[in-house]
């Protein structure tokens, strides 16, 4: 009895203290490309899923690392607010992602795709003190630019940047998920740039044959947090839907040649947890091909 009581003290002091380190620091994974696409060398950081989480008063320790790996620009796909919460907590979460966004665009430019619970504002008004459009004007008044199934062509870098939102019945959790179809993405954003190398925010990371389809070159999505925990050789271990072992949890997969990368987030809702699975940003070198 006493040995298993040492056990059951061992690992829930293990696990917690696993816990407590991975919703504090803040891992960066990088990674290189080379496109004939691009027309210069360019260094970007994505994120996702900050869910109005702080790292230090004002997200100073987050703001520093960014600003450390000195980008052009910053990616975020979804999610950098929470709509679980009520009232004024709410307001405080929208507060806190454009208080993050003002900073940010201080150091490089912000382009932000919108994720489910900034859609949820659009969704299910009646649980909100302010309105959708309200919300994108004061991520705007931040200083982001908002892909709301929209993009932008950066010139100099031959670079396009497009943000996919996904309407409710492609979240439902209890259910079949909605099949998302090429054409279907053509039509709310149009058809990738043939000449640029063309760069997908999407949240729903479900659909990533579907972004390998219309032709990203690159697509973040995010939304899942990276599994909540994410074992060796298995990745994630549970989504939203919920379901175990989802196929696209985190990390980079290759699908038609193409590179489509599911962020595992930088913050939670509801409940505080994340196991092997630190708060992640994702700093990318874009590199211009030899010979092009």
């Amino acid at each position: 009895m006493d040995f298993l009581r040492f056990i059951l003290s061992f690992f829930t002091a293990f696990f917690g203290g696993v816990i407590l380190n991975d919703v504090k620091c803040i891992k960066c994974r990088r990674f290189r490309l080379h496109s004939r696409k691009v027309k210069k060398d360019v260094r970007f950081v994505a994120m996702s899923d900050l869910h109005a989480r702080e790292f230090g008063k004002g997200n100073r320790r987050l703001i520093r690392e960014i600003e450390s790996l000195k980008p052009d620009f910053v990616l975020m796909a979804g999610d950098i607010m929470t709509a679980k919460d009520v009232g004024k907590r709410i307001e405080r979460s929208v507060r806190i992602a454009s208080d993050l966004i003002r900073e940010l665009t201080k150091i490089c430019p912000v382009y932000f795709a919108l994720g489910n619970h900034e859609s949820r504002v659009l969704w299910d008004p009646e649980r909100f003190t302010f309105d959708y459009e309200g919300m994108l004007s004061d991520f705007r008044e931040a200083g982001a630019v908002i892909l709301d199934n929209d993009d932008i062509l950066l010139r100099d870098f031959g670079v396009r940047i497009y943000g996919l939102t996904l309407s409710v019945p492609y979240y439902f959790r209890l259910s079949r998920p909605k099949h998302l179809f090429a054409g279907t993405i053509r039509r709310r954003i149009g058809g990738p740039d043939p000449e640029s190398f063309n760069i997908l925010l999407a949240h729903h990371p479900d659909y990533l044959p579907s972004y390998a389809a219309w032709g990203a070159d690159l697509s973040f999505s995010g939304h899942y947090h990276g599994g909540i925990m994410r074992l060796p050789f298995l990745g994630g271990v549970i989504s939203p839907k919920p379901c175990l072992f989802p196929k696209y949890s985190g990390g980079m997969y290759r699908l038609r040649g193409l590179c489509q990368y599911v962020l595992c987030g930088t913050g939670y809702h509801s409940i505080p947890v994340r196991v092997f699975n630190p708060a992640e940003l994702v700093c990318v070198e874009l590199k211009k091909q030899e010979g092009s």
